[in-house]
């Protein structure tokens, strides 16, 4: 019983954060001076960093990522993917403190994001020599662009502005934010309920998307129906038992797009335990342990708890499935 009003208590506290940031405003966030940023400005305010007309914003403090029940796979999944050889000397869980990921499709091909850690500069330039292999397969290719030093390793990449703060994404999200900061127009213009989310919640998972201007896919409609007919969609979570607790707000176009998303959200809890047998068959626990969503007008506040070993067994069969070198 005591887990059980802790885990409530929890959900309903991230709960009133997604709500109260829950909605799309139409107002750009425009603050600070337009001038060439020094190193100390680029630490200083890394969202400003990222570019403008973003879809999408996660917020994700690493170190409490890294030491949740599934942090040790999600290592796993990042070292993977680093476009960094290991004489870099990067180590994503020592090192990493903060990112920020800017989404400007939800095809996912445009993407910029921003790091703030411990990055080693003279170590990362001399492992980049165009010959040792990173964890891709590939070797890392150094490029020049706007004064900055690009690395990238297949379609994903980095650039270190400081020995705090690096650039991460794909070339053109990278290439967009270079172009910003070079030109003096690096400051923060996110949609405006973006930019109040990430300042009302100290949470260590904090996420907003819109929809409106970037529709998504019939086949991802297909596949979560209660995406039909969504707008905009806020959380925050943590990684506290059992795993991980989200709350959040989906808001949609019309009342009774709000009704039917409440139930179809409620239904793939149905949907999830009606496969409880065959993923217990895998050795994967059933992941969803608690899940609400309640309609209101436009929108549908919802909380859910995921079992953080159903993740961590999902995620060690996703790398041995898809993610070998």
């Amino acid at each position: 019983m005591t887990l059980a009003l802790t885990r409530r208590q929890t959900l309903a506290v991230l709960a009133s954060t997604a709500v109260a940031c829950g909605h799309k405003e139409d107002v750009i966030v425009k603050t600070g001076a337009d001038a060439k940023l020094t190193d100390s400005g680029v630490d200083e305010d890394p969202v400003r960093l990222l570019p403008g007309d973003a879809i999408g914003v996660l917020s994700i403090d690493a170190p409490a990522l890294f030491n949740s029940r599934f942090g040790d796979q999600v290592r796993g999944v990042v070292e993977k993917r680093l476009p960094l050889p290991p004489s870099a000397g990067f180590d994503p869980k020592r090192d990493l403190e903060h990112v920020w990921l800017g989404f400007y499709s939800m095809e996912g091909a445009d993407m910029a994001g921003v790091a703030v850690g411990r990055f080693d500069p003279q170590k990362i330039e001399a492992s980049a020599d165009g010959v040792q292999p990173t964890a891709l397969g590939v070797p890392v290719v150094k490029t020049s662009y706007a004064h900055r030093t690009l690395y990238t390793a297949g379609t994903v990449g980095f650039s270190v502005l400081t020995q705090k703060t690096a650039l991460i994404g794909n070339e053109t999200g990278m290439r967009r934010a270079l172009d910003r900061i070079e030109e003096g127009r690096a400051r923060r213009q996110l949609p405006a309920y973006m930019d109040k989310l990430l300042a009302a919640s100290q949470a260590p998972l904090v996420g907003g998307f819109d929809f409106t201007s970037s529709p998504l896919p019939d086949a991802t409609r297909k596949e979560l129906p209660f995406l039909n007919g969504i707008d905009t969609l806020s959380l925050v979570g943590n990684f506290d038992d059992p795993g991980l607790n989200l709350a959040g707000t989906l808001t949609y176009d019309h009342a009774d797009a709000a009704q039917r998303g409440a139930q179809n959200l409620v239904s793939m809890r149905q949907l999830i335990d009606r496969y409880s047998t065959f993923l217990a068959l895998l050795g994967i626990g059933n992941p969803v342990r608690h899940l609400e969503a309640e309609p209101k007008d436009k929108d549908v506040s919802f909380v859910a708890a995921i079992d953080g070993a159903a993740v961590a067994a999902l995620l060690d069969k996703a790398q041995a499935m898809f993610m070998r070198p």
